[in-house]
C-alpha cells in the first residue's frame, strides 16, 4: 500500500515538473513576438488620454497603449504578426487624433470636445 502511494506521488511530481517546463518555454516565445514602439500623438487633456488609449483597448495584438500628455508620446506594445504599427496609428486617427505620420479626418477632429481640440501640425 505504501509503495503505491510513493509511486503515485512520484508520478504526480514528474507531471508537474514537465508541465512547468512547458509553460516556461511557451511564455518566453510569446514575449518575443511583441515589440514596443514610441511615437508622437497630439492631444491636450485627460479626456484625450482616455480616448487615445481607449482606441486600442480591445484591439487584438495590442498589449499596452500608454499616452503621456506632457510629452505627447504614445508607447504601444503589440504583436506585429497580428497588427501593423500603421494600423495602430490609423485607429488613433479614426478617433480624432493626429500622430507623427497619420492625420485624423477634419470632421472627426472637429467633433472632439473643445478641450481636446489641440493645435494641429501642418500637413
Amino acid at each position: 500500500m505504501q509503495k503505491k502511494i510513493v509511486i503515485l506521488l512520484l508520478a504526480i511530481g514528474f507531471l508537474n515538473i514537465n508541465a512547468f517546463g512547458q509553460d516556461q518555454n511557451s511564455t518566453s516565445q510569446t514575449e518575443d513576438e511583441f515589440v514596443t514602439e514610441i511615437f508622437t500623438v497630439y492631444g491636450n487633456c485627460g479626456m484625450c488620454e482616455r480616448t487615445i488609449e481607449g482606441s486600442l483597448k480591445d484591439v487584438e495584438g495590442v498589449t499596452l497603449a500608454d499616452w503621456d500628455r506632457e510629452t505627447d508620446k504614445m508607447k504601444v506594445s503589440f504583436n506585429p504578426s497580428v497588427i501593423a504599427l500603421e494600423d495602430i496609428k490609423q485607429k488613433i486617427a479614426d478617433v480624432g487624433y493626429d500622430s507623427d505620420t497619420h492625420r485624423a479626418k477634419d470632421e472627426v477632429y472637429n467633433s472632439l470636445p473643445g478641450c481636446c481640440q489641440y493645435d494641429r501640425p501642418e500637413n
